[in-house]
C-alpha cells in the first residue's frame, strides 16, 4: 500500500491522449504548413512569396515553441494550469466554431445571390458539420 502523502512514482505510461499534446505539437504543425505553402508557391513559380509565407509560419511556430512563459501561449498550445484554463479553451473553441458557421453561411448566401457556385463554402461547412457530429459521437461513447 502506498502512502497517500507521497506521489505515485510508479506510473509507467503517460496519461491517455498526452502523446498528442505538448509544447512541440503546434510548432510542428505551423512549420509543416509553412513548408507546404513554400512548395506550392515554388511550383507556381513564386518562390519569393512562398519563402515569405514560410518565414511568417516559422515565426508563429517559434512563438508557440519559445513563448511558454506567457500564460496565453501556454493555454493556446494546451498546457492548462487548472480547470479554468480548460474551460476558457473550450468556450473559445465554441465561439470560433460559431463564428465560422455564421461567416460561411453568409458567404454561401452571397454567392447564391450573385448566381455563383457556393461549393467551396458549402464543402467547408460540410466538413465542419461532419467533424462536429463525429466528435460528438466519439466523445459520448468514450465517457
Amino acid at each position: 500500500m502506498t502512502n497517500p502523502q507521497t506521489p505515485n512514482s510508479q506510473r509507467s505510461s503517460p496519461p491517455p491522449g498526452s502523446r498528442f499534446q505538448g509544447w512541440w505539437l503546434l510548432p510542428l504543425i505551423y512549420l509543416g504548413l509553412g513548408l507546404v505553402i513554400l512548395i506550392a508557391q515554388a511550383v507556381d513559380g513564386d518562390t519569393r512569396s512562398g519563402a515569405g509565407w514560410f518565414l511568417v509560419m516559422a515565426a508563429v511556430a517559434a512563438l508557440y515553441a519559445f513563448g511558454g512563459r506567457f500564460s496565453f501561449i501556454r493555454q493556446a498550445r494546451g498546457d492548462f494550469e487548472d480547470e479554468r484554463d480548460a474551460s476558457i479553451q473550450q468556450r473559445a473553441m465554441a465561439m470560433t466554431g460559431t463564428a465560422f458557421v455564421v461567416v460561411l453561411t453568409g458567404c454561401i448566401v452571397y454567392e447564391l445571390a450573385r448566381g455563383n457556385n457556393p461549393t467551396p463554402y458549402s464543402m467547408l461547412m460540410a466538413v465542419g458539420g461532419a467533424t462536429y457530429a463525429v466528435s460528438l459521437l466519439i466523445l459520448r461513447y468514450r465517457s
